[in-house]
């Protein structure tokens, strides 16, 4: 019995852990989750370094500035548009805890902080999500 316990108090943790990056995790926990990035920029003028993730059937560029990530974009690589579920599963992720709020008239959301906002667009002939902190 005792061993029982122990068992779902491992999968408990595990499961109930997040499993998508937020904006404001640092660089170790990113690649904890993502793994290490396929490609990297140098930084450019303001210090923004650029790193491209693959995780699943995603593709992840997430910024980074004082090792701090500050944008991330979620695409698939079989040009496939990003599924509502998706979207919504990457909007959670990204949200601190707090909701987003989808704007009527297109496919933005604002957080209910303020302090971030999503898009989709199309990026390099994909339906990428964008999501970015204000």
């Amino acid at each position: 019995m005792k061993r029982v316990l122990v068992v779902i108090s491992i999968l408990s943790a595990l499961l109930s852990s997040p499993i998508l990056a937020a904006l404001g995790d640092d660089e170790g926990r990113v690649e904890g989750l993502f793994g290490a990035p396929v490609k990297e920029s140098a930084p450019d003028k303001r210090g923004i370094i650029t790193r491209l993730y693959q995780k699943g059937k995603y593709d992840i560029l997430v910024q980074f500035l004082n090792h701090l990530s500050l944008a991330e974009s979620y695409a698939r690589p079989d040009q496939l548009p990003l599924s509502q579920s998706e979207i919504d599963a990457f909007l959670e992720g990204s949200s601190n805890g707090r909701p987003w709020t989808k704007d009527p008239n297109k496919q933005a959301w604002e957080r209910a902080d303020h302090k971030a906002k999503a898009w989709i667009a199309t990026v390099k002939e994909r339906s990428t999500l964008l999501i970015e902190a204000e």
